[in-house]
């Protein structure tokens, strides 16, 4: 193992602490732009994606994707079971999975181009 994925796994662990936290806290208003909640939902996960594909570049991208699914869906079961002023959605549940699919796809297409 290289001592940069070393760095990747460090970071992801702190990410996934991060977000678990901001996710199970009551809830803050973003802002006043209707859905960014999904925009931010995507970006979180999109990075905790790529995060994990660097630190662990052997692992197939499908375990990633199940783990951070998996992940994701216990965030949002846990906010419909709190009573902190959050509730479960399955549009965020779908902003999760685009934000975890889509930088595995590109790092999925992009190796075979490299080698051409």
């Amino acid at each position: 193992m290289t001592y940069i994925s070393h760095v990747f796994k460090c970071l992801t662990l702190a990410a996934l602490v991060v977000i678990l936290v901001m996710s199970l806290r009551p809830s803050v208003p973003i802002g006043d732009v209707p859905n960014i909640d999904k925009l931010v939902h995507f970006g979180a996960y999109a990075v905790l994606a790529v995060l994990m594909r660097l630190g662990w570049p052997k692992l197939w991208g499908g375990w990633i994707f199940i783990g951070l699914a998996l992940f994701g869906i216990g965030i949002e079961i846990g906010q419909h079971a709190m009573n902190l002023g959050r509730t479960g959605s399955l549009a965020d549940t779908a902003a999760n999975l685009l934000g975890t699919a889509f930088p595995l796809l590109i790092f999925h297409f992009d190796r075979p181009l490299r080698k051409m």
